[in-house]
């Protein structure tokens, strides 16, 4: 198979997968509402204009359980009947949901890769995708990689910035940078620092090449866009990532995670064992 039928072949999977994902997504926002919901309203703060504009306070659970029905019923109907129409629908709910549950409460939820994956995909509908749209593939996948490439560019620039200007501020170079990081948010969460992870960061000059190789690989992601090799690779890059930041940095990426699995996922893999049930079932 090419790569512009691989690509195709790839993304007609995600369309559905990603809807099927999206089902159990929005069970986990409905969750974190009841959570929220118990906390006192004094302390709800909208952080972005729009949030400002549609929810000055924080909704009643009957406005949330209306859209996340809502969101379930196109997010059915979109896989029953793929439609540009639905999945504007779609994108704006998934959006206007997130809105009361960003950086809210306390509480931080990184769910930006999913509105970005929605956006990215409206005009993706698997039956009308030929092998010579491949490249539209192509940009959908570059959107989402081109959010880490920009935020390890920026720690890139940042270091920098600070080496030339000569000032006094801790860089991704300094020995202790990766270990200062983790146990600001700790201290932060007023969180204990288990002793492993103390231990672990004794090894001061392994964590700085393991650092700049992060920061590294983070900053050419999106060359995945372009490789299904380097895709697939930059996907498993990319849950270590957030798995190491889960539990080093407390930052909230588990649902991240499973999404982008679900994204760049190389399903051609199982093509070959497709191919031998049908020929299994046409020889008896």
């Amino acid at each position: 198979m090419k790569y512009p039928q691989l690509t195709v072949f790839n993304y007609k999977i995600v369309y559905y997968a990603l809807r099927i994902f999206s089902l159990y997504w929005l069970a986990v926002q409905y969750l974190k509402f009841i959570e929220l919901e118990n906390r006192s309203r004094e302390i709800y703060e909208p952080v972005f204009w729009f949030e400002k504009v549609l929810f000055p306070e924080f909704p009643g659970i009957f406005l949330v359980t209306g859209l996340i029905i809502t969101g379930v019923v196109c997010i059915i109907a979109s896989i029953l009947k793929p439609s540009y129409w639905l999945n504007i629908l779609i994108f704006l709910l998934i959006a206007v949901i997130n809105l009361p549950l960003s950086a809210n409460f306390g509480v931080h939820h990184d769910n930006h890769v999913m509105i970005l994956t929605y956006f990215l995909s409206i005009f993706l509908l698997p039956e009308k995708l030929e092998d010579k749209d491949y490249r539209s593939v192509q940009y959908f996948y570059l959107g989402i990689l081109m959010t880490y490439s920009l935020a390890g560019m920026g720690k890139f620039l940042g270091t920098a910035k600070n080496i030339i200007k000569h000032t006094d501020k801790l860089t991704w170079l300094d020995k202790n940078a990766a270990k200062l990081n983790t146990y600001d948010n700790y201290w932060t969460a007023d969180a204990a620092i288990p002793e492993w992870m103390s231990e672990i960061y004794s090894y001061e000059n392994f964590w700085v090449v393991l650092t700049v190789i992060g920061i590294a690989l983070q900053f050419f992601c999106f060359l995945g866009a372009f490789n299904r090799r380097l895709l697939t690779f930059f996907m498993v890059f990319l849950y270590i990532f957030h798995t190491y930041t889960a539990k080093f940095v407390l930052a909230d990426f588990e649902n991240t995670n499973y999404l982008l699995i679900v994204i760049f996922f190389p399903y051609h893999f199982f093509l070959p064992f497709f191919k031998r049930n049908e020929a299994g079932a046409v020889n008896r």
